[in-house]
């Protein structure tokens, strides 16, 4: 929903608000928090007349709108975007730089790949191809920015619509009930749950959040 400049508000907290402002043509003009629109606004009466506003989620910091996604075309920003979905990837064709990226089990990938529903085209495209250990911060600046909710999904399991916390727990669940003898303690080892190919998604995103609660 677009609201017009006197709709504005700050969350008086450690979080602001982040609003992404659009003109008249629907063309993005950037995310911005109060403060920064104030400014603005003093130098150009259109930030207030004319230019429309839509929630655009929360951040703590620069390094959320630093944050480059590489899948992105020209033109295309990360609130073209109406949710969000993680899969492990790997490649077909025999390199990293040829032949396609394809979604596979967890334990065969080589990447995660960030996909979002886009609004306007009504279908996923590839938003961000991230390495084991950025793939969390990648998720958590997503969900700053954007407020939208991440699913994830591979060749025999998907979680829908999900908080990332949530996505953190459901990822431990899969984890405990695929690895053998975890429910007779006798048998269980403590490094078979590292070991899982899962583990590293969960603990990437868990850190990320970690980082945010401070």
């Amino acid at each position: 929903m677009f609201r017009n400049f006197d709709d504005l508000t700050r969350c008086e907290g450690r979080w602001l608000n982040l609003w992404a402002a659009f003109d008249v043509t629907g063309e993005y003009l950037g995310t911005f928090t109060l403060d920064e629109l104030r400014d603005r606004a003093q130098v150009e009466a259109k930030w207030v007349s004319s230019v429309q506003f839509r929630s655009a989620g929360q951040r703590m910091d620069e390094s959320a709108l630093a944050q480059k996604l590489n899948g992105l075309p020209s033109g295309t920003t990360v609130f073209d975007f109406t949710g969000f979905r993680v899969s492990p990837v790997h490649h077909t064709g025999g390199t990293l730089t040829g032949g396609n990226i394809e979604v596979c089990d967890p334990g065969q990938h080589v990447l995660w790949s960030v996909y979002g529903f886009h609004r306007q085209a009504q279908e996923w495209q590839i938003v961000h191809d991230a390495l084991p250990g950025e793939i969390g911060e990648v998720l958590a600046r997503i969900v700053d920015l954007t407020g939208e909710l991440v699913e994830y999904r591979d060749l025999s399991h998907a979680y829908a619509n999900t908080r990332l916390p949530d996505l953190v727990d459901l990822l431990a669940q899969r984890i405990h009930d695929e690895i053998p003898g975890y429910d007779h303690p006798e048998s269980f080892r403590e490094d078979d749950f590292d070991a899982h190919p899962l583990a590293e998604l969960r603990e990437s995103i868990a850190d990320a959040l970690d980082l945010r609660r401070g």
